[in-house]
């Protein structure tokens, strides 16, 4: 459901798709768009003005599940940026009920290798989460290449699905989507996406 309401909202920038897709009771926290529905509208139809991009391949690299709720880590170019995107939905009664986000610009191509062992959710985010507290480098496996110290770190929500782990967290007026791939209950890969909590937002509802 998750991804097709982002093909008929962001790709095809279809605002009649709000109220197809889209919770009546929707709670925006991306930093560049109006509360509710009505934002979600008005950010469509201004995104409508724009040049449509040429024919491309799908920007979605990953995708993480659990329970109500979605994780979707993209990279795309737009306006001459190449921008790294993490997108998180929960969702209630089959729609989009609350939405957060953070953008950065990535210039190197993030390359996601293929997650063949599946992992317990359960088993990898509390292994997560002790890393997280501890920065044990003993959780962590030779070529992991990721942060090994998450002080400061405000840890908001996890998702997990397989051998994949999402973390958003906030620190020093920043929000960070990191995202751990476990092999033998060890960290092994990392991946993030950040962006600094702007001063004004057009909604009060926070990025977190």
């Amino acid at each position: 459901m998750v991804l097709a309401a982002v093909k008929q909202l962001i790709g095809e920038r279809n605002p009649q798709a709000v109220d197809t897709y889209v919770h009546d009771d929707y709670i925006q926290h991306s930093p560049q768009v109006k509360g509710g529905k009505a934002g979600l509208k008005a950010a469509l139809e201004q995104l409508r003005q724009l040049p449509a991009p040429g024919r491309q391949e799908s920007p979605i690299v990953m995708v993480i599940a659990e329970d109500d709720y979605v994780l979707l880590l993209m990279q795309l170019t737009f306006m001459g940026k190449r921008l790294a995107i993490a997108d998180l939905y929960r969702v209630v009664d089959g729609k989009l009920a609350e939405h957060w986000d953070a953008t950065q610009e990535q210039a190197i191509t993030m390359v996601i290798p293929g997650v063949e062992e599946l992992g317990v959710p359960a088993v990898n985010k509390a292994i997560v989460r002790e890393f997280f507290r501890s920065a044990d480098g003993a959780l962590v496996a030779p070529g992991y290449g990721g942060p090994l110290d998450f002080g400061g770190h405000t840890l908001h929500r996890m998702v997990a699905e397989g051998a994949l782990v999402m973390v958003q967290s906030s620190c020093n007026g920043a929000v960070f989507y990191d995202i751990f791939r476990l092999k033998d209950q060890l960290l092994a890969s990392h991946w993030r996406v950040s962006q600094v909590i702007p001063a004004v937002m057009p909604h009060e509802n926070g990025m977190v």
